[in-house]
C-alpha cells in the first residue's frame, strides 16, 4: 500500500465516520461505528508506520484493545439500556434473570 493511498484510506475512513447520522442513529449503531473507525484506523497506521520503517504490528497487536475501550465508553448507555425502567427492563430480566415464576412464586407441578 503506498503512502498516499494510505493518506486517502484514512480520510475516507474519517468521511465515513461523520457521514453517519450520531444523532439520529441509536447507541448501537454509533458503538458500532465509532469500533469500525478504530479497527480500519489502526490497520492503516499499522501500514504507514511499516512505510517509515517502523514495527506495524504493534498498531495490529493494539488494534482489538482500542476496540474495547469503545465498550467500555459505551457500558453506562447499554447498562442503562439492558437494565433500565418500563417494559424493556421486564424483557431482559425474564431473559437473564435466575428466577422463574415456579422457582420465585411456587406452583404445580
Amino acid at each position: 500500500m503506498s503512502l498516499p493511498r494510505i493518506r486517502s484510506d484514512l480520510h475516507g475512513q474519517v468521511d465515513e465516520l461523520f457521514a453517519a447520522d450520531f444523532l439520529r442513529s441509536s447507541d448501537a449503531q454509533n458503538q458500532m461505528a465509532l469500533k469500525c473507525f478504530l479497527s480500519s484506523a489502526y490497520s492503516s497506521l499499522a501500514s504507514l508506520a511499516w512505510h517509515l520503517g517502523a514495527d506495524g504490528h504493534v498498531f495490529q497487536r493494539e488494534a482489538q484493545p482500542a476496540t474495547d475501550l469503545v465498550d467500555d465508553a459505551f457500558f453506562a448507555l447499554n447498562r442503562e439500556r439492558e437494565f433500565g425502567s418500563g417494559a424493556d427492563a421486564n424483557q431482559v430480566q425474564r431473559q437473564l434473570g435466575t428466577h422463574n415464576s415456579r422457582q420465585q412464586f411456587g406452583g404445580a407441578l
